[in-house]
């Protein structure tokens, strides 16, 4: 699966006003009668990153095949203590 960030051209750090932005200006540009798949990717992709929480979540606990236990857990340390969440993110998981 590739990386929604890049199918829809958007910085990870985007807003969701840019994220749906971005995926109406592709759909225009690419509908699906004509370029079926690229479509299917662009719908994809806006699926994956719509919802703000399900964004937070995919972006500090990503997950690979391969990686074992002590791999994703050494990640997700690195990560958390590098991270700068925004306030209004983190407010909105409170509700």
């Amino acid at each position: 699966m590739s990386d929604p960030y890049e199918v829809l051209g958007v910085d990870p750090q985007s807003g969701d006003a840019e994220i749906r932005r971005r995926y109406l200006e592709l759909v225009r540009r690419h509908p699906p009668d004509q370029e079926p798949e690229r479509f299917a990717a662009i719908r994809e992709a806006y699926g994956q990153l719509r919802d703000p929480v399900v964004r937070l979540k995919s972006r500090l606990f990503p997950l690979e095949t391969s990686d074992t236990m002590d791999a994703i857990l050494a990640e997700m340390e690195r990560r958390l203590r590098s991270a700068r969440i925004p306030m209004k993110t983190l407010l909105s998981l409170a509700e």
